[in-house]
């Protein structure tokens, strides 16, 4: 079921054939997984059973814009770690920052009771709310006539998968019932000496018993000595059960259709609470949505993402209450590179100019009902001496109900400001780091200026990247055989050393297939001819969070001007590679199901990343000897001929090409392979020569330089 597809359908004269681009969720968080892998669980669950136990209600008012923090929700507020708080999933939420839902655990896994039928999954419950009484400025009861109102936004989908009818959101008001019901069994740490002498010791498989009661044993797992201590259980704690009320729920659909039927990429619902049955010191409310996997095996990963942003309980409200003294940054900071993410340094610098954007876009919001006349600049520097500033002067900033986001038109230098600096341009480090602040300051006339900041740092490493390295999706194709090529354009002529990749892992490795790494050459704006091929690799995976997997190629291949990587796939199941849809690469993307290229109908970045290498010689990289290496002879030369041989290698001359390459990667000779060669048509100049085995799809280069 669901898990958006981008379908081509095709006739032939003797049958239909569906081609697929396959575009799903993400089988697992892998920020969360580390977050709860990193928690000393058995800490945790002492401090939270005993905040727990106290039921510590919290005040009015209550507030969260998730803005100021990443990861689980903020304990001081609410009690689950189900939802996710960040800034990758929601598009265009009411600030920066949001609680993502989805069907993923709060250790970053799909849930164990995960089925293709709704299921219930991830909840946002509140800690135990005062809503009983005001303690400011004296204390006083509350009653309805304090017109109590609960607010938030919400967005489904968002940047990932849409939710179904049937995947709901649902919010619920909630107080103590009468019964209990049992939450764990709370803990003691005891000394080890309490049973062991001085020179004795408890070796893995042996049982201790807690002296809360001796018929409760636990096994240990750990060498322990006679000044250790060990945690044993001692009490069955239970809490009081929660009787819940449904009171809203909304239908899943995709953001398009929401977009369309509001008008916003967020909804705010405003929810009065005037059954007194909830004006009590136990009030509590949760969010819950209900998700369902997909029916196909290897698309069933995360899916049906809900967001929820800015949650507001407090009195002495009404129904029209839904603005905010606010303004900031609603998306974070693009990169201020033209075409990618990240690049090599060298490259930049071979051309920077076209490198850097001439603009950039900023999605600004104020959520009040005033037009703030607000001061915006960035900040470029690179931690030491280098420091740029640019100053967007000031612009009225009309409220998000007459004009959502700040608009280009209205004010370019604040919503599309100009980016005026280039990048040092000193000798080519391996990387680069610059940071880049930006700055919006708002209503000068009263002493609490409102104003934002946001960081961005923008990185120069030796691939070039369009994705931002963190997935909201998983990208595949459909059937076997088909072929997926990523472009990427050089700024001056460079060896391809290795392709990283980041693939998403599946419910039971369920894209556990071969591929075969492939790169190919341009032709007019689409791949063109296969110039190296590296059969039978797999999709690997990482301890690490979103961990890239480098696949070394056997022999280092020279690329010019526009090149394209990718895979060959032997199976007609989804790869399931890591897709950001923050970013938008899909001019990038082709893919080839029948014999001919079509670009991808996706709006996202494939976390696929070429590895150049760095020694250049006269324009074009020198190849190392351990690489697969030709040996050619003589070698510089000046006559006619030349000779070729393979130390160490055979090859089949029947399925074996030469083809050499002039220093702007355009290819000037081909014919079969020979171990002697006329090269008289050739002028002087440096020539690459390449020799593709095509039984075995190996690759072998080396470089020749004519004198004459």
């Amino acid at each position: 079921m669901n898990k958006y597809l981008i379908t081509i359908v095709l006739v032939f004269s003797l049958s239909g054939l569906s081609s697929q681009e396959i575009i799903t969720g993400l089988p697992e968080n892998q920020l969360a997984k580390k977050a709860w892998q990193k928690k000393n669980k058995a800490a945790q669950d002492l401090a939270r059973s005993s905040v727990l136990h106290e039921w510590i209600p919290v005040k009015l008012p209550f507030f969260d814009d998730f803005r100021d923090y990443l990861g689980y929700p903020d304990t001081s507020l609410w009690l689950n770690d189900e939802a996710w708080i960040n800034v990758d999933f929601p598009k265009r939420a009411a600030n920066l920052g949001a609680a993502t839902m989805d069907a993923i655990d709060a250790r970053g896994r799909i849930y164990s009771n995960a089925s293709i039928f709704p299921f219930l999954a991830d909840r946002l419950t509140s800690r135990p709310i005062r809503l009983d009484s005001v303690f400011n400025p004296v204390p006083a009861a509350i009653t309805p006539a304090d017109s109590v109102y609960l607010s938030f936004f919400y967005q489904p989908q968002g940047r990932a998968d849409e939710p179904e009818e049937n995947d709901s959101l649902v919010l619920q008001f909630g107080r103590y019932g009468q019964d209990s019901t049992f939450s764990h069994i709370d803990s003691i740490s005891i000394p080890v000496s309490a049973y062991i002498g001085p020179n004795d010791t408890i070796f893995p498989g042996d049982t201790l018993f807690s002296p809360c009661d001796t018929e409760w044993g636990m096994a240990v797992f750990d060498t322990l000595y006679h000044t250790d201590t060990v945690m044993l259980p001692c009490d069955s704690v239970y809490f009081p059960s929660i009787n819940w009320k449904t009171i809203w729920s909304v239908p899943g659909m995709p953001l398009d259709t929401f977009l369309a039927r509001n008008g916003v990429h967020f909804k705010q619902v405003m929810i009065p609470i005037t059954d007194t049955a909830y004006l009590k010191p136990d009030f509590f409310f949760r969010f819950y949505n209900l998700a369902s996997l997909s029916t196909i095996p290897s698309w069933k990963s995360n899916c049906d993402q809900w967001n929820i942003d800015y949650v507001y309980l407090n009195l002495g409200r009404s129904a029209a209450d839904t603005i905010y003294r606010d303004i900031g940054f609603v998306e974070r900071s693009p990169s201020m590179l033209r075409n990618y993410e990240m690049m090599p340094y060298d490259q930049y610098v071979n051309n920077p100019t076209n490198a850097i954007k001439d603009t950039f876009k900023l999605y600004i919001s104020n959520l009040d009902d005033n037009t703030f006349n607000t001061l915006y600049k960035y900040r470029l520097s690179d931690g030491d001496s280098f420091e740029r500033t640019y100053d967007g002067g000031s612009c009225n900033l009309l409220p998000f109900s007459q004009e959502q986001y700040q608009s280009c038109e209205i004010c370019p230098q604040h919503a599309c400001p100009p980016w005026k600096f280039l990048f040092p341009l000193n000798a080519s480090p391996e990387t680069a780091r610059f940071k880049i602040e930006h700055i919006l300051l708002g209503d000068f006339t009263s002493a609490d200026t409102i104003s934002d900041t946001m960081t961005y740092f923008q990185e120069f490493r030796n691939f070039y990247a369009y994705d931002d390295g963190s997935p909201e999706a998983g990208y595949g194709l459909e059937p076997a055989g088909a072929m997926l090529a990523y472009k990427f354009e050089l700024n001056r002529p460079d060896t391809l050393r290795a392709i990283q990749m980041f693939f998403n892992k599946v419910v039971n490795e369920a894209n556990d297939m071969y591929f075969d790494l492939a790169v190919w050459q341009d032709n007019n704006g689409i791949p063109g001819e296969m110039i190296y091929i590296q059969e039978n690799e797999k999709p690997r995976f990482g301890s690490g969070i979103y961990e890239y997997q480098t696949y070394k190629l056997d022999s280092a291949v020279p690329v010019f001007n526009v090149f394209y990587v990718g895979w060959i796939q032997s199976e007609g199941k989804n790869l399931n590679v890591g897709y950001d849809t923050y970013n938008n690469a899909g001019a990038h993307t082709f893919y080839n199901v029948i014999g001919n290229w079509q670009q991808s109908l996706g709006e996202g970045a494939l976390m696929i990343r070429p590895l150049l290498g760095e020694e250049i010689v006269s324009g074009v990289n020198e190849l190392q000897a351990n690489e697969a290496s030709l040996r050619i002879y003589p070698n510089p030369v000046s006559g006619e001929e030349i000779f070729i041989e393979i130390p160490g290698k055979a090859v089949n001359r029947i399925n074996a090409e030469l083809q050499i390459y002039n220093m702007f990667g355009q290819l000037v000779h081909k014919e079969g392979y020979r171990e002697k060669i006329n090269i008289s048509p050739l002028g002087k100049g440096m020539y690459i020569v390449r020799l593709h085995d095509k039984e075995t799809g190996k690759v072998f280069t080396g470089k020749l330089i004519k004198s004459n």
